[in-house]
């Protein structure tokens, strides 16, 4: 087991663009996670977390520890695709790998601007 994650390793290295993404993605991710963290605001402050026409209230609220959410969604998005893209990078799709590198990084700033209004609007009132 050893031996192959060295293996692997040492294949994924050896080829400095995919390295280059896979690191860029792990350091935005880990960009927008801290981002969200330094921005979160325990208080008792209900938050509106969800809005529909449908229903007798329009917004429904949730508690702050709601947005906490958003870390997980942070982690659990550069662990998969950076799993997507080794896997293509091993199955010898590299020019795939590098397209879903780019649409990673894509998703992660449209993440980072959607976080960024949504924590506006949640602690508008502090």
């Amino acid at each position: 087991m050893k031996t192959l994650a060295l293996n692997s390793f040492k294949r994924i290295a050896a080829d400095r663009v995919i390295l280059i993404y896979l690191v860029l993605i792990i350091a935005l991710a880990g960009a927008y996670i801290t981002y969200v963290i330094f921005s979160l605001h325990p208080s008792e402050l209900q938050i509106a977390t969800h809005y529909t026409v449908f229903g007798q209230t329009n917004f429904y609220r949730n508690k702050w520890y709601y947005l906490i959410s958003f870390v997980v969604f942070g982690g659990v998005l550069a662990t998969a695709h950076v799993g997507i893209i080794i896997k293509l990078f091993f199955y010898d799709l590299r020019s795939f790998a590098i397209a879903f590198s780019w649409l990673t990084i894509l998703v992660i700033a449209i993440a980072w601007a959607f976080t960024h209004s949504v924590l506006g609007i949640a602690f508008l009132s502090n």
